[in-house]
């Protein structure tokens, strides 16, 4: 009887786990799409406050109907000023200082070296907050990934300096002092992240406490509210705190580059695509559609995916990506790549799936 009363919560659990990793799974997916579509814009010299500005605004757009919809419903849990104002710190740290170095990142050194520095330093530094903000386990071989990710950092920061110091063509223009320097901005982007990620898993932490609120999510009725009746009280769970958080977090950088986009251009910034060249502005425009609607739904996927999993694993499942990314900007972009850059890559894996693996094997 014991065994059996105890092996509910376990198995409820473990079933909310597997849930969230398919979620951060998913959500590497769409965020992929949304960077490789931004990687061809940079190619093609868009001006990056405007990429900003238009893929946060199509996300705040989709998700204000829904707002207002939820709320029209009664489907509406309150957040704490507290922690409205902790999403707001946190969304201004990853708008103002990750996404804009991510963007630089993406124009100046490409998806083989920025993306790889990205994710390495984004999952290091969400390891060690996390671990003393936020409690999460952090284990001997987990430590020993870590150590490893450090040193693949830094294979690929110098491969990088390699790479265009001996491949001086048009599109490597710049020189190693400032693809090092770019580089290394790269790694800030990353820890501004993770700044993002643990704030915004602390205030999520306060808010689902509903053991079937996995369950419950997978339910379309419950998502069109034709079951709200059946829930028990008000301890139910809705989706309506993710999509207001994402929100708060989208129209934080709409302001933000909204405001640099007009303070560069006036409001022809808005009307025209700054900075064209080799595209149509049409293609230009269709692309931050689709970038835009594509970080949302990643977006979403990561919150849910954080909400169910620990910022840890998100952030090694997360990694995946890098594969992808770096695969394309090589077969599609054209990026450089060298044997140094290789080697780092090969570690970065290497971290990963050992800290991915139980600690009882070897």
């Amino acid at each position: 009887m014991h065994n059996g009363v105890s092996s509910v919560p376990a198995r409820s659990a473990g079933r909310e786990r597997r849930i969230g990793t398919v979620f951060t799974f998913l959500s590497t997916l769409f965020y992929a799409v949304s960077n490789v579509v931004v990687r061809y814009l940079t190619e093609h010299d868009v001006d990056i406050d405007w990429i900003l500005f238009f893929k946060e605004t199509i996300g705040f757009s989709i998700l204000v109907p829904w707002l207002l919809f939820r709320l029209g419903q009664g489907r509406f849990q309150y957040i704490s000023r507290r922690l409205i104002l902790h999403v707001i710190f946190a969304a201004v740290f990853c708008q103002l200082i990750g996404a804009r170095l991510h963007m630089l990142g993406f124009a100046v050194i490409g998806l083989i070296i920025a993306v790889p520095l990205i994710q390495s330093s984004t999952l290091l530094s969400v390891a060690l907050i996390g671990h003393f903000v936020l409690g999460d386990p952090l284990s001997r071989r987990r430590k020993i990934a870590m150590t490893i990710l450090i040193v693949a950092i830094t294979f690929v920061s110098i491969g990088k300096g390699l790479t265009v110091t001996n491949q001086p063509s048009a599109e490597h223009t710049v020189s190693a002092g400032y693809s090092l320097l770019v580089a290394a901005g790269t790694v800030v982007t990353g820890i501004a992240y993770a700044v993002y990620i643990i704030m915004l898993r602390r205030v999520i932490r306060q808010y689902w406490k509903d053991e079937n609120s996995a369950r419950l999510s997978f339910k379309f009725r419950h998502w069109v509210g034709h079951d709200h009746a059946q829930l028990p009280g008000k301890r139910f769970y809705s989706p309506f705190p993710v999509t207001f958080t994402m929100s708060i977090v989208f129209a934080v950088g709409t302001v933000i580059f909204g405001t640099f986009l007009y303070g560069k251009y006036g409001i022809a910034g808005f009307n025209s695509v700054p900075n064209l060249t080799g595209i149509s502005a049409h293609v230009a425009r269709s692309c931050i559609l689709i970038s835009g609607i594509s970080n949302a739904i990643g977006f979403f996927f990561q919150v849910q995916g954080l909400r169910m999993t620990s910022a840890v694993q998100a952030s090694f499942i997360a990694v995946s990506q890098m594969l992808l990314l770096s695969l394309i900007g090589y077969l599609y972009f054209d990026e450089a790549i060298n044997m140094v850059v290789m080697i780092g890559l090969g570690l970065i894996v290497y971290g990963v799936f050992m800290s991915a693996k139980p600690e009882g094997q070897k």
